[in-house]
């Protein structure tokens, strides 16, 4: 019980790691527009 639990965190954990770059580069390709559009 024990052991799988810890390896349910595991899974968690990198998939909250995965959510966090997938919307650090959102955020970012959001900026970049953004300026594509102030520049025109």
């Amino acid at each position: 019980m024990a052991n799988s639990k810890s390896k349910h965190r595991r899974v968690q954990m990198k998939i909250r790691q995965h959510w966090k770059k997938r919307i650090k580069k959102q955020k970012e390709a959001a900026k970049a527009a953004a300026a594509e559009g102030k520049k025109k």
